[in-house]
This record gives C-alpha cells, sequence and structure tokens, in this order.
C-alpha cells in the first residue's frame, strides 16, 4: 500500500526552484551517458567479438592443425622412400677428396656427409648416366661452391668468389637444375662435380641429386618438400592473422596486444622454415636474403616467447625471466653484429644456439613449474605444458644435429614449435577472452556504482532540501506569534476587513508544494522522488505503490537503489522514446515474509522481442547494462528478475530477500 505524507516546501530556501534542480540533475545525467559512450562502444566492441571470435579461433586453430599435419607428412616424406615418377636418382657415386696423388676414389651412397674437412678442401664426386640432351641434374649444395662438368666441360658453376656478399665466408645454400648435354654416341655422359668445402665448417654435405625433365625434377621437390613448405606458408599467415587479431583486440581491450606475441612467434618460426626449405630456395632464386631470413627467425623466435610467458603469467617484474631475454637479445644481436662484419658467420653461431636455446627453453619450464606450484600461478601451469613440448623438441633437434635421424635437420624441433604454437593459441584465446570478460564486467560494476552516486546525490540534494525546509518552518514558527498579536489588535479594534486582507497575505506567502513519502526506506524513497520528478516534468503519468523497510539485513540500501534505478530509468527512458500514445509507468512492490516482489509496468513504443531470452538494448548491442545488473543484483541475493513484453508495455518483476 502507499503511504504518503506532506511536508510544507515547494520554494527552495537556497533560492532555487525544483523544476532548476531537476534541470540541472538531468543534465548532470546527460553528462555521465555521454561519458559513458566510450564504455558503451566498448561493450559493443566486446559483443561483436564473443559472436565472432568462435569463427576466428576455429579457422585460426585449423589454419595451424594443417599446417602440423603437412609438416609431418612432410618428415615422414624426407625420411621414407620417395616413390619416383619420371625422375631419377643419381646412383653409383664416387667421391675423391683432395687432388694430390694420395687422393683416391670411393664409392658412397647419398646422401652423404664428409667431415673433419680443412675449409676450401676440394671434393670432386663422378658418376655416370644417361642423357639425352633434354634431362635435367638438380643439386643441392650447402655453403660449398661447386663447378659442374660433363665430358670433361665445364657447363655451370656456383658459388663463384664475388657472387655472394664480402661479410659471408661461404656461399648460402643453393638449389638449382642444369641442363645436361646429350651423351656421345653409345657412351653414358660423365658428370664430375668438384666442390671446395666450406671455410665456415669442418664438413660437407652432399645431398640427393636428381635427373629428370623440369616438371619431373619439380614434383620431385614437391613430394619430398612441398608439404612443409606449404606449412610453412600457412604458418606465416596464420601468425599474421593472429597480430591483426590483436590490433583488432586492443581497440577495446588493452590486453588484447598479447596475442601479438604468440602471432610474430610463429611469423618467425614460419619464416625460418620456408627460408630453410629447400622448395623456397629453389623457386626463389634468392638464397642470400633466405639465408638472413632463416637464421634470423630462428634466432630471435624465442624472444617475443618470453616476453609472451612474462605477459601471460603476470610476472614483468621477474628478475630471472628478464635476465634469460637479456642473454637471448644478447646472443641474438652480437650474431648478426658478427655475421655482418664478417667475422663470425651464422653457420658458427648455430652452435652456440643449439645450447643455448635448449637451455633456455628448459629453465622456462622449470620456473613455470615453480610458479604454478609454489606461487599457485594458474597461467603458469597451462605455459609448462607449451614449454615443455618445445624444449623436449629442442633436445630432440640438437641429438638430431649429431646423430642424424633424417635428413632435416629442422623438422623435429619445426614440428615442436607447431605443437607448441597450437596450445598457446589455446591459452591465448582463452586468457584474452576472460581479460574482456573480466573487464566487461568491470564496465557493469562502474555502471553499478555511477547508480550508487545518483542516488547518494539524491539522498544528499533531499536532505538539503529538508534541512532548508526545517529552517524555514523554525522561522515561519518565531514569526507566527507576531503574526498572531497584530491579528488579534486588528480584531479588537473591530478591522475586520483588515485581518482577512492580512490572513490571505500569509497564506499567499506560504510555499506551495508537497515532497512524497513513498516508503520507510529513506534511500529508496530518494531514488523514487527523483525519477517521479523527472517523469512528472516529461509529463509521464506515474504511479507508485511500494512498501519497503527501513531495515533490510539481507541486502543493502545501495543494492535496492540500484535494483530500482535501474528499473525507472529504463522504463522512463522507453517512455520518452514514444511517439504517440499515452506515457505510463506504474510500479508495485510486496513484502512477504522476507521476500521483496517488486513489479514494474511500463509504456513502450511497439513490441520489444526477446533474443536468446535477453531484452537486448535500443541504445547498443546486446543486452542493456540495466537489465543485466538487476538480474545479477537478484541472483546474487537469493531471488530471480524475469522480463516479458506485449503490445506497447514491458513487465519486469523482480524477486529478492529482504
Amino acid at each position: 500500500m502507499e503511504e504518503t505524507g506532506t511536508e510544507t516546501g515547494g520554494q527552495d530556501m537556497g533560492g532555487q526552484h525544483p523544476g532548476h534542480r531537476r534541470h540541472c540533475i538531468r543534465e548532470k545525467q546527460d553528462r555521465q551517458g555521454q561519458g559513458a559512450g566510450v564504455k558503451n562502444s566498448l561493450r559493443s566492441g566486446a559483443r561483436k567479438v564473443f559472436r565472432l571470435e568462435p569463427v576466428l579461433f576455429i579457422s585460426l586453430f585449423s589454419v595451424l592443425l594443417l599446417a602440423l599435419l603437412l609438416q609431418i607428412r612432410g618428415a615422414r616424406q624426407s625420411i621414407g622412400t620417395v616413390r619416383q615418377n619420371h625422375w631419377n636418382l643419381v646412383r653409383n657415386v664416387r667421391v675423391r677428396v683432395g687432388t694430390g696423388k694420395n687422393a683416391s676414389w670411393k664409392k658412397v651412397t647419398l646422401p652423404e656427409t664428409i667431415g673433419n674437412l680443412p675449409g676450401g678442401t676440394t671434393v670432386t664426386v663422378s658418376f655416370r648416366l644417361q642423357s639425352d640432351g633434354s634431362s635435367m641434374l638438380f643439386l643441392n649444395p650447402v655453403y660449398s661452391p661447386v663447378d659442374i662438368y660433363a665430358d670433361d666441360k665445364l657447363i655451370y658453376s656456383y658459388g663463384t668468389q664475388g657472387t655472394w656478399p664480402s661479410y659471408m665466408p661461404d656461399p648460402p645454400t643453393g638449389a638449382f637444375s642444369v641442363k645436361l648435354p646429350a651423351h656421345r654416341d653409345e657412351h653414358l655422359l660423365h658428370v664430375e662435380l668438384v666442390y671446395t668445402s666450406p671455410k665456415s665448417r669442418s664438413s660437407l654435405v652432399l645431398h640427393s641429386m636428381v635427373t629428370g625433365s623440369g616438371d619431373a625434377v619439380l614434383r620431385y621437390l614437391f613430394e619430398r618438400y612441398g608439404y612443409s613448405w606449404v606449412s610453412s606458408l600457412l604458418f606465416i599467415i596464420a601468425g599474421i592473422i593472429m597480430c591483426g587479431l590483436s590490433l583488432f583486440y586492443i581497440t577495446f581491450e588493452r590486453h588484447g596486444l598479447r596475442l601479438a606475441l604468440p602471432g610474430l612467434l610463429i611469423v618467425l618460426a614460419g619464416m625460418w622454415e620456408f627460408s630453410e626449405n629447400t622448395m623456397s630456395v629453389y623457386l626463389m632464386h634468392r638464397p642470400v636474403l633466405l639465408y638472413i631470413l632463416g637464421f634470423t627467425g630462428m634466432y630471435a623466435m624465442l624472444l617475443p616467447l618470453i616476453v609472451f610467458v612474462q605477459k601471460f603469467t603476470k610476472m614483468e617484474g621477474s628478475l630471472f625471466l628478464s635476465v634469460l631475454r637479456w642473454i637471448l637479445e644478447a646472443a641474438v644481436l652480437g650474431s648478426l653484429f658478427l655475421q655482418l662484419a664478417g667475422v663470425v658467420p651464422f653457420t658458427r653461431s648455430l652452435y652456440l644456439f643449439h645450447v643455448l636455446l635448449p637451455a633456455v627453453l628448459i629453465l622456462i619450464a622449470v620456473y613455470m613449474l615453480y610458479l604454478g606450484i609454489r606461487k599457485k600461478n594458474r597461467p603458469a601451469i597451462a605455459m609448462f605444458l607449451a614449454i615443455l613440448v618445445l624444449a623436449v623438441a629442442a633436445v630432440l633437434e640438437l641429438l638430431n644435429y649429431y646423430f642424424v635421424f633424417t635428413e632435416r635437420n629442422s623438422i623435429l624441433f619445426q614440428n615442436g614449435l607447431q605443437l607448441f604454437c597450437l596450445i598457446i593459441l589455446v591459452f591465448g584465446c582463452v586468457e584474452v577472452r576472460r581479460n574482456m570478460e573480466l573487464r566487461y564486467r568491470n564496465l557493469e560494476l562502474a555502471h553499478d556504482i555511477e547508480m550508487l552516486e545518483q542516488s547518494v546525490e539524491i539522498q544528499k540534494e533531499r536532505g538539503r532540501v529538508l534541512t532548508a525546509y526545517e529552517s524555514e518552518i523554525r522561522r515561519q514558527r518565531h514569526d507566527l506569534r507576531h503574526h498572531l498579536r497584530y491579528l488579534r489588535q486588528l480584531l479588537q479594534d473591530g478591522k475586520d476587513k483588515e485581518a482577512a486582507a492580512y490572513i490571505e497575505s500569509l497564506d499567499q506567502a506560504i510555499p506551495a508544494g508537497t515532497v512524497t513519502r513513498y516508503c520507510e526506506n529513506s534511500m529508496v524513497n530518494a531514488v523514487i522522488s527523483y525519477y517521479a520528478a523527472l517523469a512528472h516534468s516529461d509529463q509521464i503519468r506515474m504511479e507508485v505503490s511500494v512498501r519497503i523497510p527501513a531495515v533490510n539485513p539481507h541486502i543493502s540500501d545501495a543494492h535496492l537503489c540500484v535494483i530500482l534505478g535501474n528499473l525507472l530509468e529504463n522504463a522512463e527512458e522507453a517512455c520518452r522514446r514514444m511517439k504517440e500514445g499515452e506515457q505510463w509507468v506504474r510500479l508495485r512492490t510486496k513484502v512477504h515474509g522476507e521476500q521483496l516482489f517488486i513489479s514494474m509496468d511500463n509504456s513502450c513504443g511497439g513490441t520489444v522481442q526477446p533474443q536468446d531470452g535477453r531484452y537486448l538494448s535500443s541504445k547498443r548491442s546486446g543486452e542493456g547494462i540495466g537489465l543485466r545488473s538487476v538480474r545479477s543484483l537478484a541472483k546474487a541475493h537469493g531471488g530471480s528478475a524475469e522480463f516479458s513484453s506485449g503490445d506497447n508495455w514491458f513487465r519486469s518483476e523482480i524477486c529478492v530477500r529482504l
């Protein structure tokens, strides 16, 4: 039932009219709404990403998984026997080390590695084959110049002095095809390859050689290296997509930049894999560029990893991780400087990174395990699994380099890196989404705080007005004795008309207006009074019948104010947006035991249709912050919130425990 009472008022004793106060409060509310515009755009962007994110995540995950499967298949092709298809492997190969009388020929099966060679040693490879004048010979020399002779006639030279930069002691790895002349008469074509062993290493690697038409050679390369080549391109694309997504995330979530770090790691890994792939060298004919990009990608890819670990585990201030990063940065910059200065080539500094990379990964994995167990750092546990996979792959790759499990030296680490990136993608997207949801909840909390601050301001304003009324009543009570004495004198003198005129002037001097008391709870009463005044100024018919106790042990006055304030604000906004029809708001409450039942009905333009059980905001995409806040507060206080709509009306039904 409605409880009402009146007190004299209407003219603010501070000299302000109530309409002026409502105007000021409305201006303040508009400024708050403008200030919240940025927040609303952030919420809108977040909701759009939440809807788009599953598609992007599944697409990106599929790209990385496809890259991994292609890489594994390429590794199996590299390890197994490649099916011949109009191309032939060169067989019956003889090798001679040196040119003196003591140099002798020996038969080898390619691929072959000849070790313990002083730099610049001449190594001759000889074999015979059939050639009809259209055959091509594919070679893959590794950091060594080579001259190709057919029947003692020079037909091609690779890596001659001056054809590569001066800061490189040896030519980069090459991959090319040479057209062979037709053999003479009934004799097979005699081919000799004269290598000069690298100055930067003590071994000469002789890869398999293939003969056949140009198309056949290309088919051979694709069957052996094509899967990992496509995999590297997919990895570069996936990394660029992740970096692009981070720029999209960062527009409304500053932690979105974290996604760029694994994206950069994936780009560097893909760049390393692409540059080292024999098919890339064969197709691009830019061996020097691929040499620089390949080693730079391999050396630098752990730098974004360490930064990502620091940010993902919130350990930016960790001295241990910072020292590891400084060591790795110094090693990368130092190796790059020494290479460009012509002092130490990448092929020599590679031995340092063979030890440094596995060691750094193992140390990070141990540190992540320590943080997870001792410091209860949950992201560190997730990171430990990913780093452990990469550390094991790095150790296996180190063993492969010296014991040669497969001809491709980097295949094991690259496979481990791809699996690592898949794990990081999952945890990275989950972490970014968690931060976005946390930010969204913070925005909701900020909205609730704004409502509370508004309620407090309303209560302060009401208190100031009531204090002014009380002062005015005391003053008028003091003056009333003088007025009564004067009236008594007029009546004693028989001046009835003068007495009546004087009473009329006093009546006009008493301020008109009322302050309504809606319920026993003063804070809730102030909120309802505020919105009732706004409704009156906007010519919205408002009916209020509420009963809310002054003291409620299970819910604070602030939360009650947030619930009622959101309901009244939404109701009056819906009324103000109406272009025709009567505007009205009806608020009812009922107390039953410890439960407070709130019923709010209001007019609105047309029929509001819910989507997925949620009523979307008219000001932004997604459910309105006010309704979401009411729903969460009702649930937190052992109640519920239901919303329904019909033809030109909207209803809110709330239940909370008092």
